[in-house]
């Protein structure tokens, strides 16, 4: 077969092509090789008020509190807050990540999602917080489960599973982000942070 000069441009550009797939996809396998940790929660609300004014009914009947009972009449039980996350790189590579999506679940249910967009660069064992705000209408899980249940687990509960943290990291790849694939999950127990708040 002859060799001309299209056929060479041909097989460099399915060599770079293979070679970028093969890139993107250490790239994002990279992605869940970061170690992520809620590193604090700030601006915790409920029904407009912050959650460490609650301390004082926790042991009691929560629904009767002022605030949350007009909350409960007008079927909008605002829960909201700021999740400082913190993200590392344990590798031994520098480790680039754009936007993130999250989500925040109930049970196994999920309450929130939401995206920020967070440019990050991180080199072997570095560190970044990434801020994740979110602000969802909880009367509905509180009509399913009973108000005092779910007020008394959200700010006392210590098992697994309850209140969950979950996102999606994705890297700029051209003009597109591509995110992981599925779900990571990052704190199993949000509740217990927020019950520190209360105590």
């Amino acid at each position: 077969m002859k060799i001309t000069k299209v056929n060479i441009l041909g097989a460099l550009l399915v060599v770079l092509l293979l070679a970028g797939c093969a890139v993107g996809k250490n790239n994002i396998d990279a992605l869940a090789k970061c170690d992520y940790r809620v590193e604090s929660l700030q601006d915790v609300r409920l029904a407009g008020r912050a959650v460490e004014s609650y301390s004082s009914g926790k042991n009691g009947n929560l629904s009767a509190l002022p605030g949350i009972a007009l909350a409960l009449l007008k079927k909008d039980l605002p829960l909201e807050a700021k999740v400082n996350m913190k993200v590392t790189n344990p590798t031994t590579t520098k480790t680039v990540m754009n936007s993130f999506k999250y989500l925040i679940e109930i049970q196994g249910k999920p309450l929130f999602e939401g995206t920020v967009n967070e440019n990050l660069q991180l080199e072997t064992g570095q560190s970044a917080i990434v801020p994740l705000t979110f602000k969802t209408n909880i009367f509905g899980v509180a009509e399913e489960q009973g108000v005092d249940k779910l007020l008394n687990n959200l700010f006392t509960k210590e098992g697994e599973g309850f209140i969950v943290l979950k996102i999606k990291p994705s890297m700029r790849i051209g003009n597109n982000n591509i995110y992981y694939p599925g779900y990571i999950t990052v704190d199993r127990n949000l509740a217990k942070s927020i019950g520190k708040l209360v105590m």
